[in-house]
């Protein structure tokens, strides 16, 4: 767990029970997307299960890992060299189950699920068994520990479980299986039954700072004003600041070579394509130039290049999914380019400035905008109508843009 920055919180909780040896049989880790969930899920799967775990205090040759542990609190670490560690490294472990909701390719009867929710089938298939005699599939759960230590299930994307997985799943937890320990990772834990939370062991875990996030950016081959952008658009989650790295601005370079240009040599990042294009509009909307429908329109067009990229990545994955994806990237840039124009009117500091010909909008209609743009994040997330949700998006901002250029 010594690689896991940003979530000291999240760690010295976890360490405590590990150290106490009182493991609850069910956990809720719940956060933003991309800052680490899963991560140590695997870890914390890895030090259980691990052949020969280490022991170390947390302060060692002056470095203290923890802040919030003491300095002679002693770590449990795995290894990293046994037999165990090794089969984790490789997704070969046979008591580390992770479940996720792509495994329907696996277990959809008709072939035709897009993976957009956790299904009963994925749950029945991969943990608790279907007893009907036409899908026979024998429990994972109750099986024997294959390596003796216990058995660990991760089911990442918790929250699209469809209530019939969970209903089925909370029969398990309310008689859990001796040794056996199951992770839910979310992003809304709200969406799970009550019934489960209140049997499980939270884990709550934060967004990521810049700090954390842009050298870990630079690690991955972006420039250092690259790794700022990422980590600004990207909402303090390194996975999707490393997804928008390597699907988004990638497409973009495509793009170039396609029309075989070259993007002159600067100290300021390369602006993907899009993001020109949006902050251009936005800059006509508040002259005047532009209405809001023009925003939506390339707000809609780019996030169909955006799925059209992923779906490169992932041709079984659900387009609309994709799509909704795109325009909550979007929308969190249009609410970033807000964010300067506050800053710009209350003197505050911007990191990683965001391209535009505007400056200071007033306190109040740039906060009405942002607010926009945030509900709408969120209802592009959920089953909204996109171009709905677009139309009616970008018109209030441009009434709100509007009223915010000096009479």
């Amino acid at each position: 767990m010594l690689n896991i920055q940003g979530q000291s919180t999240a760690l010295a909780h976890i360490q405590r029970v590990v150290h106490s040896g009182r493991i609850a049989s069910t956990w809720i880790f719940a956060g933003p997307t991309g800052v680490g969930k899963f991560h140590t899920a695997v870890e914390m799967a890895k030090t259980s299960l691990c052949d020969h775990p280490i022991h170390r205090p947390n302060m060692q040759n002056g470095e203290l890992f923890n802040a919030l542990l003491e300095p002679d609190f002693v770590l449990t670490l795995p290894c990293g060299q046994c037999e165990s560690c090794k089969a984790i490294e490789l997704s070969t472990h046979p008591d580390l189950h992770v479940v996720s909701r792509e495994l329907i390719r696996y277990h959809d009867r008709d072939g035709k699920s897009k993976g957009t929710t956790l299904s009963i089938q994925v749950i029945r298939g991969e943990m608790i068994g279907d007893d009907s005699p036409e899908h026979r599939v024998e429990p994972k759960i109750y099986k024997r520990s294959q390596r003796g230590r216990g058995k660990w299930f991760i089911i990442d994307d918790a929250d699209v479980m469809v209530i019939p997985a969970q209903t089925s799943l909370l029969k398990t937890l309310e008689e859990p299986p001796a040794q056996t320990f199951i992770i839910l990772i979310t992003t809304s834990p709200t969406e799970l039954l009550s019934t489960i939370r209140s049997r499980s062991q939270f884990v709550q875990f934060r967004d990521l700072s810049f700090a954390v996030m842009v050298p870990e950016l630079v690690n991955r081959g972006a420039g250092e004003a690259q790794a700022k952008l990422l980590a600004r658009l990207s909402g303090g989650s390194l996975g999707r600041a490393i997804i928008f790295m390597q699907a988004v601005i990638a497409s973009d370079r495509d793009e170039q070579d396609k029309a075989d240009t070259k993007t002159p040599a600067t100290d300021q990042p390369a602006f993907p394509h899009w993001i020109n294009t949006i902050s251009s509009t936005l800059d006509n909307i508040f002259t005047g130039r532009n209405g809001g429908m023009a925003l939506a329109e390339v707000i809609q067009k780019s996030a169909e290049q955006y799925a059209k990229t992923m779906l490169k990545r992932d041709p079984l994955a659900s387009k609309d999914r994709f799509v909704r994806d795109g325009v909550g990237l979007m929308l969190g840039f249009v609410a970033a380019w807000l964010d300067d124009r506050l800053r710009h009117a209350t003197g505050a500091q911007i990191i990683a400035p965001l391209p535009s010909h505007v400056q200071a909008i007033p306190l109040a209609n740039a906060q009405e905008c942002i607010a926009v743009c945030r509900q709408a994040e969120m209802q592009a997330d959920m089953n909204a109508h996109i171009g709905v949700l677009l139309a009616s998006t970008c018109i209030a901002l441009e009434q709100a843009l509007r009223t915010a250029v000096p009479a």
